[in-house]
């Protein structure tokens, strides 16, 4: 019988598969990656695509074909161009050139991409 009162209990095998950033939850049978990716859920996220746009967002989630979810993404076509909205985007993994995580507060949305060095 499930334990409702105890989340870190779950009976279901399915339940125990699903990551969350909910502390309670108990991640000592998650491997390294999967802590990683944990830590990494609603975090500032620049991604630089193929066609050369830049895509800041907060990571939502992935999956095993490196699909990234964003949300509250911004597009950046060209560097000095405005931002525009674009609100939750799904970005194939075949697409993504670079990453960067964990962008300053002031720099999520700059009113243009930011520069790595």
């Amino acid at each position: 019988m499930n334990d409702l009162t105890n989340p870190t209990t779950y009976e279901n095998p399915l339940l125990n598969n699903v990551i969350t950033n909910n502390s309670n939850i108990n991640d000592e049978h998650l491997s390294p990656g999967i802590r990683n990716l944990r830590k990494w859920l609603g975090k500032p996220f620049r991604v630089v695509i193929t066609d050369g746009r830049v895509l800041v967002g907060f990571f939502n989630c992935t999956d095993k074909d490196s699909n990234i979810v964003l949300s509250m993404c911004a597009e950046y076509l060209e560097e000095g161009q405005d931002a525009r909205m674009l609100g939750n985007v799904m970005i194939p993994g075949k697409h993504i050139v670079s990453v960067s995580i964990d962008l300053p507060a002031d720099k999520v949305y700059a009113s243009k991409p930011v520069v790595s060095s």
